[in-house]
């Protein structure tokens, strides 16, 4: 930390762990970090901080967002990291709690928010929501008055998300009917904003796929006039058909990559106000993690994933 006049020394107490197995992250990952495990955020106290530091001082609870280029070694339980990565963390929420709920919640945010533009009587179609990230989407949208639906791959996880109590309007089990089920739904207006979990080609066969995903065509024609398609599909080609329909409902796409906010310095304020509000909407109870996995830090292991849950490693 010598000579790092804005830095933080934390010692943490909890922090969350993700595969680092997306074709674009892979770029910029520390390569420090092995088998393919990465470090998302840390919470713990305050033990040190440096010379220009204003906004926290030793003992503070804080909670603190990890660049992925930047490496944590989870053995010494040590984080140095500058103080625009880093929040309060409320005093009612566990160590565990915080950590689950705030990287999940910035991409929540930055999907709903700024690129989404939803709000209240707006409807949303969360395509394969059974992950931590899809909970989470599920309540902040909910809480903002926004009529949401939600698909999932298979039964089992269908019934899983209805034992949660969420505020929707409806469940579709699998994707092979889920243009139907939307136009009717919405009388056959479309939805204002779709968050896929990625789609297929339009001249893949769904039958092979199990219909996991939606399809391109579905997700379009299930959009609204002026609607927007938030994709986490990195490698998304549109067809000029596909470009035609996009223009007749005068409806955008955009990509939803949440580490770009992290790794850029152009957007230090976005990122801390989404962080603070991610906080306080956890706090009052709106967001809850119920796909959590708490573990000990001795049980780090690339067999953990894939998963649907958010792993946290308790120090």
């Amino acid at each position: 930390m010598d000579g790092q006049l804005l830095d933080v020394r934390i010692s943490v107490r909890s922090c969350t762990i993700d595969q680092s197995n997306h074709p674009l992250i892979t770029k910029f990952v520390s390569r420090d970090y092995k088998d393919g495990v990465i470090v998302k955020d840390v919470a713990g106290i305050v033990i040190k901080v440096g010379e220009e530091v204003t906004r926290f001082k030793e003992g503070d609870e804080v909670i603190a967002v990890l660049p992925v280029n930047q490496y944590f070694d989870i053995k010494s339980g040590i984080c140095d990291l500058p103080e625009y990565f880093i929040v309060h963390k409320p005093s009612s929420l566990s160590w565990e709690v915080a950590s689950c709920c705030l990287s999940d919640g910035i991409k929540a945010f930055d999907a709903l928010h700024y690129l989404g533009r939803v709000r209240a009587g707006d409807s949303i179609l969360l395509c394969n929501a059974a992950s931590s990230f899809g909970v989470l989407a599920t309540q902040l949208a909910s809480n903002w008055g926004v009529k949401v639906f939600l698909t999932t791959s298979d039964e089992e996880t269908g019934q899983m998300l209805r034992t949660m109590s969420l505020d929707v309007e409806r469940t579709l089990i699998g994707h092979q009917f889920v243009m139907n089920s939307i136009m009717d739904e919405t009388g056959g207006m479309g939805v204002s904003c779709i968050l896929d979990n990625g789609v297929l080609p339009n001249h893949q066969s769904m039958e092979e796929n199990e219909w996991k995903k939606p399809t391109k065509h579905d997700v379009l024609s299930c959009l609204a006039v002026s609607g927007r398609w938030v994709t986490m599909q990195h490698d998304l080609q549109l067809d000029p058909p596909d470009s035609e329909i996009l223009h007749l409902k005068n409806a955008s796409v955009c990509h939803l990559f949440p580490d770009a906010l992290v790794l850029s310095c152009l957007h230090q304020d976005k990122l801390l106000h989404i962080m603070d509000a991610v906080m306080e909407k956890a706090a009052a109870g709106i967001l809850r993690p119920h796909l959590m996995s708490v573990l000990p830090s001795s049980e780090v292991s690339s067999s953990l994933f894939p998963t649907m849950n958010r792993i946290v490693l308790k120090l």
